[in-house]
């Protein structure tokens, strides 16, 4: 579900309109003279376009060939490991 509030009444909405994007996984736009200002949304969909995100863009650089990789040998000494 999504809702749309301009910025004044957002303000006085608040509390109320974060716990509905907190529990209610609803994305609420805040609007500012008409304007889609900010958008509330629960932190764990937020998380979860991160990963997607990151997910594509590591996808490109594979397609471009521009992918670096670390083995896990340089990884554990780099964090002072011992070798497994």
């Amino acid at each position: 579900m999504s809702d749309t509030l301009p910025i004044t009444e957002a303000r006085a909405k608040f509390g109320t309109l974060v716990r509905r994007a907190s529990h209610g996984r609803e994305r609420i736009t805040i609007t500012d003279h008409g304007q889609p200002a900010a958008v509330l949304i629960n932190p764990q969909e937020l998380a979860d376009l991160e990963d997607a995100l990151a997910l594509a863009q590591y996808r490109a650089r594979q397609t471009a060939g521009t992918t670096t990789t670390t083995s896990n040998d340089d990884v554990r000494a780099l964090l002072g490991l011992e070798r497994g």
